[in-house]
């Protein structure tokens, strides 16, 4: 043992669904072993930290829009009227949704 190159040690702990995951993994990668595996997994891979607020943000103004449609829809439906304000909301509202989205395109394509 003295003349092994790896001489740390590193334990975890699974539960059942886990493991299987994990062995799941470890096949379809081609690895020799599970400590092979988690080498290749950890030295080899980049890791990316995704900072979701903005999809998180999208989502929020999203259902803003649709309780905003909803509501113009249940006056057109009671009164019959569809006024040019709630249009140019709508319209307004679609605007700034195409404008995140295409903030989240840019991010993305960075």
């Amino acid at each position: 043992m003295a003349n092994r190159k790896r001489k740390r040690r590193i334990a975890i702990n699974l539960n059942e669904d886990e493991k299987a995951l994990f062995e799941s993994r470890k096949e379809k990668s081609g690895a020799k072993s599970m400590a092979h595996f988690i080498r290749k997994t950890v030295l080899e891979k980049e890791i990316y930290e995704v900072d979701l607020s903005y999809l998180f943000e999208i989502q929020e103004y999203l259902k803003g829009m649709t309780d905003y449609y909803n509501q113009v829809a249940k006056q057109i439906n009671q009164t019959g009227i569809f006024y040019k304000k709630d249009i140019v909301q709508m319209r307004a509202m679609m605007d700034e949704l195409k404008k995140k989205v295409g903030d989240v395109h840019d991010i993305l394509r960075k």
